[in-house]
């Protein structure tokens, strides 16, 4: 029969007295709704004895019957009995329902009635372990294998707590122990694994987790850990099917549908990998990893707003997540709220003082707000927490030379051998200031663009239509060189021939584009679209051409091209050098930039205008009120050397030179573009150095552009830099009259100028070597007559009309776009 045992987790007064001590553990609130009544099946109407409900609360735990064996275990508790075994057992259930405190107490209660109870020792070990009290974790579980040696789920245990403590090979040595007692444990293999990968031992970690699954097929973790092992192996194919074992067996698993979501995104398959981390945030919304791993792919969208919010919800979620803070002051900067940026990197590094990436990041926000030394401070620590951080290396030595700061030359010269070649890759735009290697720039496009937007891409077919379809896109259709040089280009397209499409990231328009808008050309503004967005926009426009006008240069947006718009991409005039990848199919040069045994250095096919392949705009007109070498704080006599080219641009090579110049010809001066501070006080010091009056050294300070054109007339000889020569800067020097003296590199970079003065008629300013630059220059600047006759001849040719003619210029690129679409 069954009997009712009335006020069930109640006590009357005299019990209440007897077991003080036992009340102290008490149901807790989740499991309130077994308060109170309940059936016992006893054989008599008397109360049920210790060994009955023991055997009760027993048989409903072994049966998984949480709830009822609780209601067991605590009307044993409030009885007054006491048995460890109860106790422990007691405590792994409320352990189980999150009530770590009394399950704290009844560990430590069974530990006090029995000091040698094994479990009790070993569950406690486990609790300390799961609310981050390693050490005494660590005491707890050595405790129970020292009661029992042979307990291979304490060495197990014992294995786990060493892992989170950072000690490794001790981790690796107790979990071998339990794998040794006892060869079937899937969790022991699973440990194994999780502990060879932390040591760097993939192939190894990949074995246990075999071993694992081998085991325990249905075992998702095994699959998902097995996923992050080929991962790192980049094994990105089988990682994919690993998760989604992971996922198939166990379809609410949060941290395998983020894994994917990874992989999707090595993959290029962003759009994927944005279902999959939204999936792990729909099972798990407070998954802070997730919604990090949510921004980084909506920034890798072009989603920066929505990147924005999914970062600031991880941030709330866990607020001391350093690499969240840092990928934040990404998004902030791109969105340019500079400031917000900074103060996110700031907090990044202040949680994670070690954290190199973040010191990186804001160095470049430093450069952003031109504070250039503050940016070299920050890419130092960067490397000396990291001495292996490529991006690091790269924009030290840009923004280095950015300021003219010339130091430690022979330390850059010997990272850039492999630098962006070996390891993790880096732009290759800034590093074509600083040397002239063409193979070496190749490899470095070519994995830049591999690690950075290689990507599944859609072949399109070309349609034939009545016009072409042509497609320029830019975020510099404003007061920046390439839109001073193409705005012409723009307006004289033939529209009947051509319908024109400027796809335009602009962040903040001006008048020049203004100009661009009303070219007639069909103006895009694509500033706020994603790239997703922007490509299907495109592709909308059924474009046969689609043309990049910044490679990868500040702001670019390769990652559209990189989807593929068009039947045929092309690489013009704001990227002088190889993208890297024959997603863009075709670069524009001339034969001076690229000679046909230079082809081997592009990733892309050659197209070769006529003459040169820098357009111009002939509208421009220079100047014409009278100007003096005063109102320029320069000398009334003596020969002014001049280079208005950027700072970044002068290295050492030709400094030495122009100083060598100005000793040996008396009363000469250099005239020199005014960049920024610092690079004025270096090259103040470098004359110095170099035992030069700073004062034969002089700064051209900004003026409106055709005063600046104007003032070219006061110079005597123009000299050009080697690395990366003045392209628009030579030409702007050439149409006001001003010679300049070149000396012919390897890179496109290196080559423009000798273009320019090839296609002029001015060959004889095109010098091969250093020292053949520097005797040209020296015999100009002692012979006036040679000089007065050069100036002459370049007054005339540049009066040439087919001279840079913008409306021939414009026809012969029309040219090569019908052809292409021909073929």
């Amino acid at each position: 029969m069954t009997d009712k045992i009335k006020g069930f987790g109640k006590q009357s007064k005299h019990k209440k007295k007897k077991t003080k001590e036992n009340k102290a553990i008490i149901i807790p609130d989740a499991l309130e709704e077994v308060k109170g009544n309940f059936s016992i099946s006893t054989n008599t109407s008397a109360k049920p004895s210790k060994e009955e409900i023991i055997n009760k609360a027993f048989m409903f735990h072994s049966q998984g019957k949480i709830l009822e064996a609780a209601k067991y275990y605590q009307y044993f508790i409030d009885q007054g009995f006491n048995d460890p075994k109860i106790f422990s057992n007691y405590g792994s259930i409320l352990k189980g329902l999150g009530k770590i405190k009394e399950a704290k107490i009844l560990y430590q209660k069974a530990i006090s009635l029995n000091p040698n109870h094994i479990n009790a020792h070993n569950n406690l070990g486990n609790l300390f372990r799961e609310i981050g009290q390693f050490k005494e974790a660590e005491t707890y579980t050595r405790k129970a294998i020292s009661l029992k040696p042979d307990l291979a789920e304490a060495h197990n245990n014992l294995g786990i707590i060493l892992r989170d403590l950072g000690r490794l090979q001790e981790a690796e040595l107790s979990t071998r122990k339990a794998i040794d007692l006892t060869p079937q444990s899937a969790d022991a293999h699973l440990n194994l694994g999780n502990i060879l990968r932390d040591l760097g031992n993939l192939q190894e970690a990949e074995l246990s987790f075999l071993n694992a699954i081998k085991i325990k097929p249905n075992y998702a973790e095994a699959h998902s850990n097995l996923g992050n092992i080929f991962k790192d192996l980049g094994k990105l194919q089988e990682a994919k099917f690993s998760f989604l074992n992971a996922i198939k067996i166990k379809s609410d698993y949060a941290e395998a549908h983020s894994n994917l979501g990874n992989i999707l995104r090595d993959l290029k398959k962003l759009q994927e990998a944005e279902l999959s981390y939204r999936t792990a945030i729909k099972i798990k919304p407070n998954y802070a990893e997730a919604h990090y791993n949510l921004g980084n792919v909506l920034n890798d969208l072009g989603n920066l707003q929505e990147a924005e919010l999914s970062y600031r919800k991880a941030i709330k979620i866990k607020p001391n997540y350093a690499e969240v803070h840092s990928n934040l002051g990404n998004v902030l900067r791109d969105l340019e709220k500079l400031q917000e940026a900074e103060l996110s990197y700031r907090k990044a590094i202040k949680i994670k003082p070690s954290y190199a990436k973040a010191h990186f990041n804001l160095g470049n926000l430093q450069v952003d707000l031109g504070n250039f030394r503050d940016a070299i401070n920050q890419y130092e620590k960067a490397l000396k927490l990291n001495n292996q951080l490529s991006l690091a290396k790269a924009a030290l030595i840009e923004t280095k030379s950015n300021i003219c700061d010339w130091s430690n030359q022979d330390i850059l010269a010997i990272w850039l051998k492999n630098l962006g070649i070996e390891g993790s890759s880096v732009s290759p735009s800034g590093l074509l200031y600083y040397e002239d290697n063409p193979l070496r720039n190749l490899k470095r496009s070519k994995k830049y663009y591999k690690e950075k937007y290689d990507r599944p891409t859609k072949k399109i077919i070309h349609t034939k239509k009545n016009i072409i379809h042509i497609g320029y896109f830019s975020a510099d259709f404003r007061n920046h060189p390439v839109m001073q040089l193409i705005a012409p280009l723009l307006e004289l397209h033939d529209k009947s021939r051509f319908k024109i499409y400027l796809y335009s990231f602009v962040k903040k328009e001006d008048e020049y584009t203004e100009r661009a808008r009303n070219s007639g050309c069909i103006f895009r503004d694509i500033s706020k679209l994603n790239n997703i967005q922007a490509v299907e926009l495109a592709r909308g426009d059924n474009i046969d051409i689609a043309v990049d006008l910044m490679g990868y240069t500040k702001k670019n947006r390769m990652s559209i091209f990189s989807y593929r718009v068009a039947p045929i991409q092309i690489n013009y005039l704001g990227y002088p050098s190889s993208i890297g990848s024959n997603i863009i199919d075709y670069i524009i040069a001339d034969k001076i930039v690229i000679p046909d045994n230079y082809e081997k250095f592009y990733a892309e096919k050659i197209l070769r205008m006529p003459n040169c392949y820098i357009c111009n705009d002939d509208k421009i007109k220079i100047n014409k009120e009278l100007i003096s070498r005063k109102d320029f704080n320069l000398p009334e006599k003596g020969f002014i050397f001049t280079c208005f080219n950027n700072s970044i641009k002068i290295t050492p090579k030709e400094f030495d030179i122009w100083m060598r110049l100005l000793i040996k010809i008396k009363g000469s001066v250099l005239w020199l573009k005014q960049t920024n501070k610092l690079a004025t006080d270096n090259l103040y010091r470098e004359v110095e150095k170099r035992n030069v009056d700073p004062k034969r050294l002089i700064f051209a300070n900004p003026v409106k552009f055709n005063l600046h054109l104007a003032r070219h007339s006061l110079g005597d000889l123009g000299l050009d830099t080697f690395n990366f020569n003045g392209h628009k800067t030579t030409f702007d020097a050439l149409s006001a009259g001003l010679p300049v003296l070149t000396k012919i590199g390897e890179n496109f970079t290196a080559r423009v100028s000798s273009s320019l003065l090839n296609s002029i008629g001015l060959p004889e300013l095109i010098t091969y070597n250093e020292n053949e630059y520097e005797e040209t220059a020296l015999r100009l600047a002692n012979n006036s007559d040679e000089l007065f006759k050069l100036k002459s001849k370049l007054s005339k040719l540049m009066k040439e009309p087919t001279h840079f003619s913008s409306k021939l210029y414009t026809q012969d690129l029309e040219s090569i776009y019908t052809n292409l679409v021909k073929e």
